[in-house]
């Protein structure tokens, strides 16, 4: 099982363990926030057992991080049971507006680990993240200022539905290298997306990805840390050189 999760062989060893103890302790067992890379391992290894069952909750209607529940078959999973709070940030707009990033490194800068909270959505003004709900209360009482807007945090009853923006924009690119891909469509000399893609600053579809030959496929969700998400979008099309004529969605 470990040999077909190369580099994911701490995680696997994990989930191993959570499956045990579902299996044979008959406990629930609750994983952290996951991103969807990590879920489907979750999957493959639980989900074709029959006495086992896999839940997953993100806190938002089509959340990308989600916590997963694992429990023998005949539990009766409860939206309690994943220990998540939607917690609602208002902020003082005529300081500034904010957007995903500083609501983000706002929570790293208190210490709180990436897998304590899952998505970071802005509706309506507001930004909603799903926690793990024994953060809370420090997070609630902590984060009172957000570069120079103060903020306000409140649990929130509300069903929120993620629906992600884009911008989008046209490339050519001579292949689907990884290399060329990540070069093109972040605007980065080849040499830089090399050192990129080999320093492990590269994900795609949420895995990190260090071979610079590594083809994408249409649809796949590439992200170069600190210069966002883009979906790679293959059009079918080819120009006079033969070149591919591809679609960079942006998420904003």
């Amino acid at each position: 099982m470990i040999e077909h999760f190369k580099g994911e062989e701490v995680f696997v060893k994990k989930v191993l363990e959570f499956k045990d103890q579902a299996l044979y302790k008959q406990r629930l067992v609750l994983t952290k926030f996951l991103n969807p890379y990590h879920q489907s391992i979750v999957y493959s290894i639980v989900g074709n057992q029959n006495d086992l069952i896999v839940i997953e909750d993100g806190g938002m209607v089509d959340s990308e991080m989600k916590r997963l529940i694992i429990a023998p078959s005949f539990y009766q999973i409860e939206k309690e049971d994943f220990e998540i709070v939607l917690a609602k940030i208002s902020y003082a707009k005529p300081f500034g507006t904010l957007n995903h990033r500083d609501i983000l490194g706002a929570l790293m800068s208190l210490g709180v680990k990436r897998e304590l909270f899952g998505d970071i959505y802005e509706y309506e003004d507001n930004f909603y993240v799903a926690m793990d709900a024994k953060i809370y209360e420090y997070v609630k009482n902590n984060l009172i200022k957000i570069k120079r807007s103060k903020v306000k945090i409140l649990e929130s009853e509300e069903i929120i539905t993620i629906k992600h923006q884009y911008i989008s924009k046209t490339f050519i690119v001579s292949s689907f290298r990884l290399d060329k891909v990540v070069s093109t469509l972040y605007g980065v000399p080849r040499s830089k997306a090399v050192s990129y893609i080999q320093s492990g600053f590269v994900k795609v579809n949420h895995k990190e990805v260090e071979e610079i030959n590594y083809l994408c496929n249409n649809s796949d969700i590439i992200s170069l840390r600190r210069h966002g998400r883009v979906k790679f979008v293959d059009t079918k099309r080819r120009t006079k050189q033969d070149n591919y004529v591809v679609e960079g969605y942006f998420y904003k």
